[in-house]
């Protein structure tokens, strides 16, 4: 069960992954869509290239803390005080209450989950004072600076940052992958983006194993169709989820062989037993690495996610 703040982070930046989530259960990774209604039937669509990031726990604390507390100082002074620790996962922080602080003077209002009851919901008149006190402010040059804070946590594979990264779309424009496919600038871009996701995946960070999985399965405006890749990917974090979790754990039966999510997904990816047999290689491989870190004592990127 996720604490109150962090389903109220959550429900802020990735109300958009709830959404699609419930079409595609997309469940087992409980901070990227918290359970908010029974799952409808399961139908396939495209994903969208432009998803807003979620918030790994470690840092959701911070961000919620900020936005609930009448105490709180503005956001120029938050965020300076979280770079002048030079630690990327504060960078990380400063790029999510930046975030959230530009939906809320774009739309004036955010989405939150409440944890009372238990569903999402827009602000309330005291939140919208509270959140426009401390966002008014906030003036174009630090929204995109947002970028920079991001880079720094992508550069040093802060969890969730590669697809934060990826979701922003080119130089801040998602829509470029659609209207200017064929500009080098955009080209460049999405290879590198793709890159960083794919590494961030490799490496056992599960919010990218989850999306760019799901992705990689339909293919979309930023992930080629590789349904085996795709699959191996999701393999791997539902690995991941019996190792930590055990394989009594509801979310890690989300992903055990007959489930009605697994079969869905071998329906879809349309998979011969060769390829499944080599997607399968690959989440052993991931999760091999991810099982290294931990005996060496490194935090690994999975850390956070599950």
């Amino acid at each position: 069960m996720q604490k109150g703040w962090e389903r109220w982070v959550i429900g802020t930046l990735a109300v958009g992954i709830v959404a699609v989530g419930s079409a595609w259960i997309l469940r087992p990774v409980e901070p990227v869509a918290p359970a908010v209604a029974p799952a409808r039937a399961v139908q396939a669509a495209k994903p969208d290239a432009s998803w807003p990031a979620a918030a790994p726990a470690q840092v959701a604390q911070v961000v919620a803390a900020s936005f609930l507390d009448a105490a709180a100082p503005p956001l120029r002074e938050q965020v300076e005080r979280l770079l002048a620790s030079s630690d990327p996962q504060q960078a990380y922080t400063a790029y999510l209450l930046v975030s959230v602080c530009s939906q809320f003077n774009q739309k004036g209002d955010v989405v939150r989950y409440d944890d009372d009851l238990r569903t999402n919901r827009g602000l309330n008149a005291d939140e919208r004072k509270q959140i426009s006190g401390m966002c008014g402010a906030m003036t174009e040059r630090e929204r995109l600076a947002r970028l920079d804070h991001l880079a720094l946590a992508v550069k040093a594979g802060v969890p969730g940052a590669a697809w934060a990264w990826a979701a922003e779309g080119p130089f801040g424009d998602p829509s470029a992958l659609t209207t200017r496919p064929d500009d080098p600038l955009v080209k460049e871009w999405k290879a590198a983006a793709s890159a960083q996701v794919i590494k961030a995946a490799e490496a056992g960070d599960t919010l990218a194993l989850l999306i760019w999985g799901m992705q990689s399965i339909y293919g979309s405006d930023l992930a080629e169709r590789q349904p085996q890749l795709g699959f191996g990917y999701l393999l791997a974090m539902d690995l991941i989820a019996f190792d930590r979790l055990g394989p009594n754990h509801p979310k890690a039966k989300d992903f055990e062989n007959g489930s009605a999510l697994t079969r869905f997904l071998e329906s879809e990816a349309k998979l011969t037993p060769e390829q499944r047999a080599a997607a399968v290689e690959t989440a052993r491989h991931i999760v091999d690495k991810v099982k290294a870190q931990r005996r060496g004592g490194a935090s690994g990127p999975s850390d956070s996610a599950l």
